[in-house]
């Protein structure tokens, strides 16, 4: 059965390669679509996916570039375009990163007003092919789905950590509208608390919101994906009694307090226990506003600056990774590092403030200080089994009481979509497996 995944970005590749990879594992025909934005070739998750015979990889800008190839990249970036490949290439699922779904007109496609939003639809492609817009193949596959009557499932590009607020939107108070996302045949949260959230707050259909786990960190896919990551060197030697330490930056604009993440940061970079290195956020947008790079008392002569090079691969030769609210804390505890949570650096609450002893919480700048040096001295943190299992059961497992094979369950759920008898919504009692 052939099945086609739209790769827009590096995270959303993180989570939805490990669907490519069990699908293709299971003998099924993956059609990856490249956004013109995102460069594959040093992909290693892609790589790996390149090694199966039925793993078909199509940009939608070819990689020879010039005016030809921007020609090509037109066409694919239209709506009719899209409609052809899933024809030719006989798709019959659909599968794309959370984001926006259909407009009003697409539940019934034949009607009046379902004409009139698809017409919009083929419009807008190609107003999105003009302006090269990376989004806009995403948005036509989906279309392109409803109006052949295959089924779309809508992924996790990532996995929120958040517990008293999933979005910006509603820290300032306002609603969200999420039912464009019902259209979706299925609209996949990989945490319990997100899906809540979801179907409390944005007007989420509870048939359409599935909480099926994470497939990031499910722990097959997370060995494979450790074993696959390119080779990465500390920059420098360091010797006994240094502990390699990476700041993750977090997205500034996210109820993050810039004056004590700068205080923090000076205070690292001046430690002579400390080999400090600086990684930032994946996506560009959120690195708008970055106070550290605009601080003139820090040294960056003094520090690595590990932006380009791949996460998993700088937790694997870190000591400590200090991590503002994202899910790469998730990586650093699988991996066996120690995690250092500056809590008094933002105003979120985490699934890592509320799991004892998951992690190092840390309330100020000589908390930080006092960990790294005992640390250094050959303390450091361990984490008990029982907050680990915790943490694997709120944020691989979907709350669930017991393990389950995750991979399995999203095989089985996109696989029962495909064929269309409905296994998206088996009984969840079916899912826990020892």
């Amino acid at each position: 059965m052939s099945y086609l995944i739209v790769f827009r970005a590096y995270p959303d590749v993180d989570h939805l390669a490990p669907l490519a990879w069990k699908l293709l594992e299971e003998g099924e025909e993956v059609h990856a679509i490249v956004s013109r934005a995102y460069d594959p070739d040093s992909d290693h998750r892609l790589a790996l996916l390149r090694g199966y015979s039925r793993y078909h990889e199509h940009r939608i800008l070819p990689r020879r570039g010039g005016p030809l190839a921007e020609l090509v990249a037109f066409m694919r970036t239209t709506l009719t375009w899209s409609i052809a490949f899933l024809v030719r290439k006989r798709v019959r699922l659909v599968a794309v990163e959370w984001g926006y779904g259909l407009p009003d007109g697409y539940d019934k496609p034949l009607s009046a007003r379902g004409l009139v939003a698809t017409a919009r639809s083929f419009a807008r492609s190609f107003k999105g092919a003009l302006k090269r817009d990376e989004h806009q193949p995403r948005n036509n596959f989906v279309a392109a789905a409803r109006v052949l009557g295959r089924r779309t499932v809508c992924l996790p590009h990532g996995l929120s950590i958040k517990l008293d607020a999933v979005s910006r939107t509603t820290d300032a108070g306002r609603t969200m509208d999420w039912t464009d996302r019902n259209r979706f045949d299925a609209y996949v949260m990989n945490t319990a608390h997100h899906r809540d959230w979801a179907l409390e707050h944005a007007k989420g259909d509870p048939r359409v919101f599935q909480n099926w786990g994470s497939l990031r960190w499910a722990p097959e896919w997370f060995e494979r994906n450790r074993e696959a990551a390119p080779p990465f060197e500390w920059p420098e030697r360091v010797g006994e009694g240094v502990v390699k330490v990476v700041l993750m930056t977090p997205k500034w604009f996210n109820r993050v307090h810039n004056d004590q993440a700068v205080s923090m940061f000076r205070r690292l970079h001046s430690l002579d226990c400390v080999s400090l290195a600086v990684k930032d956020h994946p996506r560009p947008d959120a690195r708008k506003g970055d106070p550290l790079r605009a601080d003139p008392e820090i040294d960056w002569s003094r520090i690595h600056d590990l932006t380009y090079e791949d996460s998993v691969s700088i937790i694997r030769e870190a000591d400590v990774i200090i991590d503002v609210g994202s899910s790469i804390g998730i990586e650093t505890v699988m991996q066996g590092k120690t995690l250092l949570n500056p809590a008094y650096v933002h105003e979120i609450t985490t699934l890592f403030d509320t799991i004892p002893d998951i992690a190092v919480v840390a309330e100020d700048d000589d908390a930080v200080e006092r960990y790294l040096r005992a640390h250094a001295a050959g303390r450091p943190h361990e984490v008990p089994q029982e907050a680990y299992d915790e943490l694997l059961r709120r944020a691989v497992y979907g709350s669930r009481e017991q393990p389950f094979d995750v991979l399995d369950l999203y095989y089985r759920r996109v696989r029962g979509l495909a064929e269309g008898n409905g296994h998206a919504t088996e009984p969840e009692r079916t899912l826990a497996t020892t």
